[in-house]
């Protein structure tokens, strides 16, 4: 029989190497694109962030501002993973090569939000956010501005290019969230007299966790399936800057991410990190944003 002291010092070394592997120094991709957000109940209401009034001169009595509101909610999903330890590792006293396991459990515990996010803004042409319309799309409206296109997508088949995005990322609230009903942990479940262990002999631990993206602001990302060019780049730019609110006050807008795939990392660089243009022109885009190169686009 395994010493009950082995299973528990096992357990808690599972434990710490899953820790080490959920705060490991690298920043995950979400968090550079989505703002965190703790919720208390099976989902959370975002339909007050219709609209942020505008800070103004105070003349007379306050001028209470009414915030839209939408019906826009955030459900939680359930998250896990699990693993099974032969029991002859505990008799043998040879769990200890599955630290390394525990430790990538715990890397990927951290991550795996990123598959969430980035699953929205690569099907945000399609999918609905705070105003009822997809986050993508060609008519919203803010303010005096309407049919404002956050979407640049060409009627011709042949001239559709490989997406990529311009993103505000400056503001608390970013154009993502991600919303964390319970952080991911492991679990174990089992002793010797476990059914699991007495029918398959080995003992059980999984990663739990709940949560679920979601969409901010449409007015913090742009989307194009034009190539990817300065003049393009610049167009959508621009039309980011000059956003306005339904005061008819500037967002103060300021894009300084480019996310794009792998594949067009060499064109985002010529794009924004080349100080000249092929003419010799100086680049009017240099070091206008940086450059985000997803994996999961």
């Amino acid at each position: 029989m395994i010493a009950g002291t082995n299973l528990k010092e096992a357990s808690t070394a599972f434990a710490s190497r899953f820790d080490k592997g959920l705060s490991h120094n690298e920043e995950p991709f979400y968090m550079k694109v989505a703002t965190v957000v703790p919720s208390k109940s099976s989902s959370t209401g975002y339909g007050f962030l219709g609209q942020i009034p505008a800070i103004k001169e105070w003349v007379g009595d306050r001028q209470l501002a009414k915030l839209n509101e939408y019906e826009y909610e955030i459900k939680n999903k359930l998250f896990e993973t699990s693993i099974a330890v032969k029991r002859t590792d505990f008799e043998d006293n040879d769990y200890g090569k599955y630290g390394i396991l525990f430790e990538d459990l715990g890397r990927e515990a951290s991550e795996f939000p990123d598959d969430h996010v980035f699953a929205l803004l690569k099907d945000g042409h399609t999918r609905l956010c705070l105003d009822g319309q997809n986050f993508f799309d060609t008519d919203h409206t803010t303010g005096e501005q309407v049919n404002v296109s956050n979407y640049d997508h060409p009627t011709e088949p042949s001239e559709v290019f490989e997406a990529w995005y311009l993103l505000d990322t400056t503001r608390v609230l970013k154009p993502f969230l991600w919303q964390e009903r319970i952080k991911p942990e492991i679990q174990n479940a089992g002793n010797h007299f476990d059914s699991h262990v007495f029918l398959k002999d080995e003992y059980l631990y999984g990663i739990r966790a709940r949560g679920n993206a979601g969409y901010g602001f449409w007015q913090l990302a742009s989307k194009s399936n034009e190539a990817l060019t300065p003049e393009n780049f610049n167009k959508v730019y621009q039309r980011m800057l000059g956003l306005k609110g339904d005061s008819g006050r500037t967002l103060r807008i300021k894009p300084n991410v480019l996310v794009v795939p792998p594949s067009l990392r060499q064109l985002a660089h010529d794009v924004v990190k080349k100080e000249r243009l092929e003419n010799g022109e100086s680049n009017i885009n240099f070091d206008s944003v940086e450059i985000l190169v997803c994996p999961y686009l």
